[in-house]
């Protein structure tokens, strides 16, 4: 009798019992799949809104092409398509619902008192649940913004335009003293838009017009997150249990990761610091109010003082100035392909502004209609947020002969109206002139939306805009550049995709400027 037979018996079973249970996980994932596909199909509140039926049974729909079809990004494009093939309404994934009118964009994205919460999934994209941004939740949010509005105030930005003022001066003389050096414009516009808010914000500078290197860890950290496919809102438990992982573990796991939660980390000590100095003490009236001391001296619960939550806000706010600088290089791309705008521009500034050199202030500079317009078809045409922004209503909305339920994720994508051709003749021309036409007046409070519209739109609009202008004014007084021939619209500028922010091809070379002379 062999002695091995009843343990070779007993593996033998547990091999057997294993191979059951997988077996009978997998079945029943299966049924599980097939009956919410059927619900989906069939029975959800959903279920006889026209779109594609996949789309309707899975989001893996939508994750193909977000993460997969032609390098990732093109759930948005996609979703144009889906408008012309089915029509102003469309289901475009179990739960949401997309919306291409611009009447239904003014009642979705309503100002206060309307009650709108933002999708949960979309809350999640930048892993700041803390934040603003990151608030799902419509009362809470409100309660958020109102707590920082005051650091965004058009008396905060007037105290805050000398520092930027500053900042734009030195890179000024650092871009002409290594002009032989060919320095890559993009890079100091993102130096210059993150240390002009981190500085305005935390109340100390971060210098990064003197550390390249970590100006340019920071911007690809923020560009990875901003244009990557957005994994986050396809799958938010990785944010939570990202955050549990030490940053050595990240960092083995994806570099990437790591590089988002240091940044984290920067801003979290930068809240540490602020709230161990009394910075209404020591602030002179010519100096802004720091983000954190206007946050901390509001009226918002004590919980919303948190340094862990404040943090959240200067986050999200530092990641916002990724799409200044990007702006401003495109916009001197478009200029330099546009002699004919750049002459305009540059005769309205030395109509203002005689001598190179001459001390701008944000005052002035929104007096010219000229700059104005170029800004204002900058920001259109680049359209720095790309994503749709999913919102929804506790009741139910109607759009023609459709109710849409209660608690349904709906969204507008702003890019639509900003590209609508009965609004913007030629609309993928650049043409500054289309603000300036009196005959036909655009209506810029329904059609501008390139800092979206109602309780959620940017709160730092008025920021961005004054930087914009004010750098964009200061470079084409002072130089003279010059276009490289390297630099190609379908390859470098045009947006091949669209995720948190607008990108081009990921085969992009970049946009390349040279510093030919000064003026």
């Amino acid at each position: 009798m062999d002695i091995h037979a009843p343990k070779m018996m007993d593996f033998g079973l547990r091999h057997v019992n294993l191979l059951y249970i997988w077996l009978l996980v997998a079945t029943l994932s299966c049924i599980g799949t097939l009956t919410l596909a059927v619900y989906r199909l069939y029975f959800h509140p959903l279920a006889r809104f026209p779109g594609p039926r996949l789309a309707a049974a899975t989001n893996w729909y939508e994750v193909y092409y977000e993460l997969v079809h032609k390098g990732g990004s093109q759930y948005a494009a996609k979703i144009r398509q889906l408008h012309a093939q089915y029509g102003p309404i469309v289901r475009i994934n179990p739960g949401e619902i997309s919306v291409n009118d611009a009447e239904f964009h003014d009642e979705l994205y309503a100002p206060y008192p309307a009650v709108r919460y933002r999708d949960p999934s979309f809350s999640a994209l930048l892993a700041t649940n803390n934040g603003s941004f990151g608030t799902a939740d419509h009362y809470i949010h409100r309660q958020r913004r109102i707590a920082y509005n005051p650091f965004f105030a058009a008396s905060n930005l007037a105290a805050a335009e000398e520092l930027m003022a500053q900042k734009v001066d030195h890179m000024c003389d650092l871009l002409w003293s290594r002009r032989e050096e060919q320095p890559n414009i993009w890079t100091y516009l993102a130096a210059l838009s993150f240390d002009s808010l981190f500085t305005m914000a935390f109340g100390r500078p971060l210098d990064l017009l003197d550390n390249l290197p970590l100006a340019q860890e920071c911007n690809a950290t923020v560009e990875l997150l901003a244009t990557s496919p957005p994994v986050y809102r396809l799958f938010p438990g990785l944010v939570p249990l990202a955050e549990k992982l030490p940053v050595a573990i990240l960092r083995r796991l994806s570099v990437h990761i790591a590089r988002v939660f240091n940044l984290h980390q920067l801003i979290l000590q930068a809240a540490e610091r602020s709230v161990q100095e009394k910075a209404d003490e020591k602030r002179s009236k010519s100096s802004p109010e720091t983000l954190f001391s206007v946050i901390r001296r509001s009226k918002t619960t004590e919980d919303e003082k948190a340094i862990s939550r404040m943090s959240h806000e200067g986050v999200e706010m530092f990641m916002a100035t990724f799409t200044s600088g990007r702006t401003m290089t495109h916009g001197l791309y478009y200029l330099h392909t546009h002699p004919d705008v750049l002459s305009t521009l540059r005769a309205e500034i030395a109509q203002v502004y005689p001598t190179s050199g001459d001390q701008m202030s944000f005052k002035t500079l929104n007096t010219m209609p000229y700059l104005r317009a170029v800004v204002k078809e900058i920001l259109r045409i680049t359209f720095p947020v790309g994503c749709r922004v999913p919102m929804v209503c506790d009741e139910s909305m109607n759009y023609g002969e459709w109710a849409i339920p209660a608690n349904t994720s709906i969204s507008v994508n702003h890019r639509n109206l900003l590209f609508d051709p009965e609004v913007f003749v030629d609309p993928y021309k650049f043409c500054p002139e289309r603000w300036l036409d009196e005959a036909h007046p655009i209506d810029e409070k329904r059609y501008f939306v390139v800092f979206g519209k109602g309780t959620r739109n940017c709160p730092g609009k008025e920021f961005a805009t004054q930087l914009i202008q004010y750098t964009l004014a200061t470079l084409l007084q002072r130089f003279e550049f010059q276009l490289s021939k390297d630099t190609i619209f379908e390859r470098d500028v045009k947006v091949s995709r669209e995720s948190l922010v607008t990108s081009p091809s990921k085969e992009s070379h970049g946009i390349k400027l040279s510093i030919m002379a000064k003026r």
